[in-house]
């Protein structure tokens, strides 16, 4: 892990392999940017835990580091936050979906986290204008939730946080 280069590419180890994506578009990072405020502020407000944007490994094992686009440790379980990476599954990891990391995100990277047992997993779609609310049951995701653009997001890792989608897009 100490090995990996400082440089624009993002880099992520799934059972051993080394898999390397571009560094993130801006309308990615813009929606990235305003999920992040509004969890962070809501958590810090109701001192239910820390939240984290990437970069920011998640060492399940010595073959499987993951970074993923935002992150939510519930203050239950702040032990897992070492000083360099986190030692065990957040309560909730979220993918904005790239269209050259889709496919990872979707199907290789969730299979991960539910095999890490991350409860919850959110996947926003840039394109779409959707997101998608899965929950760990039994080992596996089961969708909980698809959002559309004029729908409203919660999560009871959130207690009353409504979070209209739209206004991941809007200026």
């Amino acid at each position: 892990m100490e090995a990996i280069p400082p440089d624009r590419n993002r880099y992520e180890i799934i059972d051993g392999e080394l898999i390397v994506t571009a560094a993130p578009i801006p309308l990615h990072q813009k929606i990235l940017l305003k999920l992040s405020a509004r969890l962070l502020d809501h958590a810090e407000k109701h001192q239910l835990g820390e939240v984290y944007v990437a970069p920011l490994d998640i060492v399940f094992s010595r073959s499987t580091v993951l970074e993923p686009d935002l992150l939510f440790i519930s203050r239950d379980r702040l032990h897992i936050i070492g000083e360099k990476y986190l030692t065990g599954p957040p309560d909730l990891v979220v993918e904005v979906l790239s269209e050259s990391t889709a496919r990872l995100d979707r199907e290789t990277k969730a299979k991960q986290y539910a095999r890490y047992g991350v409860p919850e997993f959110w996947l926003i779609d840039p394109e779409g204008r959707t997101v998608e609310m899965f929950r760990l049951r039994e080992g596996v995701y089961e969708l909980a939730a698809a959002l559309a653009y004029h729908d409203k997001l919660e999560s009871p890792l959130f207690p009353g946080l409504t979070l209209p989608v739209s206004s991941l897009w809007e200026s």
